[in-house]
């Protein structure tokens, strides 16, 4: 198998030093020049990255069958699936490979170039059942890692483990045989707006001791140039002013993020304080979210959405 590999750069530079007849294909001068080999190219890659909080979430890549009796040789491909956690907020949830499915040969489609297609498409709902995550077990930077492996009707199997960087990475075969679907957060609208909110369970730190009663006011978040994050005019929702007779607590660096399922608050308040917010619940246009700065304040904010409108689905908690 080895000799197969190590001749297919020097097949191929030939090859592209000499025409070719009509309906020639490279993949057939090199297999029929050295053993019996096989490969799945790939052709397109109509979705690669799952978005968080789509049910409808897949991974989907076209591959071409080559082998020497163009695609005729192969069997079946199997598909492999695994988890890289690489999100700590929400635990630690890695999961070993396992064996998806096996797409059969009977299910190829005739391609462009007288070589078979294979559909290999990975929903969200597939992973979650194979390999036992939940929703709340991934998020934003996380990574399903698909792995196929060409079966060929006499029981040779072919993976990235035994092909050389010509058929892994190179410009023609361009057959990996493993590819990562990235979790992504999609912005899929503005937060920006003037948003009005009730402020409840507000407590002094470090002393913890309850202000009582609740505060109401507008919260700002300012669109900045990068989507998703947004300037807010008040980290602690009118605590600062209620408990304390401050100003609002903000700053020029105070930022609040949309990120996945979550607002992050970064930057510091005029005090130099950071902050962490933690959504409770979200329904409709009403967001109600805990909140605790590095003082030890806290607090408990709910927040109507400007002109109404509902608050991101993907914030339902």
């Amino acid at each position: 198998m080895k000799k197969i590999f190590k001749s297919l750069s020097a097949v191929l530079l030939a090859v592209t030093l000499f025409s070719c007849n009509e309906g020639d294909n490279p993949i057939d001068t090199v297999l029929n020049d050295v053993t019996s080999g096989a490969s799945l190219r790939t052709i397109t890659v109509g979705s690669s990255s799952i978005p968080l909080g789509d049910a409808t979430g897949k991974f989907q890549v076209t591959l071409e069958v080559q082998d020497a009796k163009n695609g005729a040789e192969t069997d079946k491909i199997d598909v492999y699936v695994s988890f890289k956690d690489n999100s700590t907020a929400n635990g630690s949830n890695p999961k070993p490979e396992a064996l998806l499915k096996s797409i059969p040969s009977s299910a190829f489609v005739k391609g462009t170039r007288e070589l078979p297609f294979a559909d290999v498409t990975v929903t969200i709902a597939e992973l979650q059942t194979k390999l036992g995550l939940t929703t709340a077990q991934f998020t934003g930077a996380d990574q399903f890692v698909i792995r196929v492996a060409q079966v060929l009707k006499d029981g040779r199997v072919f993976t990235r483990a035994n092909s050389n960087s010509n058929v892994v990475g190179g410009a023609y075969f361009s057959s990996p045989f493993q590819y990562n679907a990235n979790v992504v957060c999609p912005i899929t609208e503005s937060l920006a707006g003037a948003h009005t909110f009730v402020s409840t369970n507000m407590k002094k730190g470090p002393s913890g001791s309850a202000c009582g009663g609740s505060t109401t006011g507008t919260v700002t978040f300012g669109a900045t140039a990068t989507p998703g994050v947004y300037t807010i005019s008040d980290m602690s929702f009118g605590q600062y002013g209620y408990c304390w007779g401050d100003s609002d607590a903000t700053s020029a660096t105070a930022r609040v993020t949309w990120f996945c399922d979550k607002l992050v608050a970064s930057g510091t308040d005029f005090y130099g304080e950071t902050y962490t917010f933690t959504i409770k619940s979200a329904s409709g246009n009403k967001i109600t979210l805990d909140w605790i700065n590095s003082y030890g304040d806290s607090g408990t904010t709910e927040i109507t959405r400007a002109g109404g409108a509902n608050w991101p689905a993907i914030f339902a908690k």
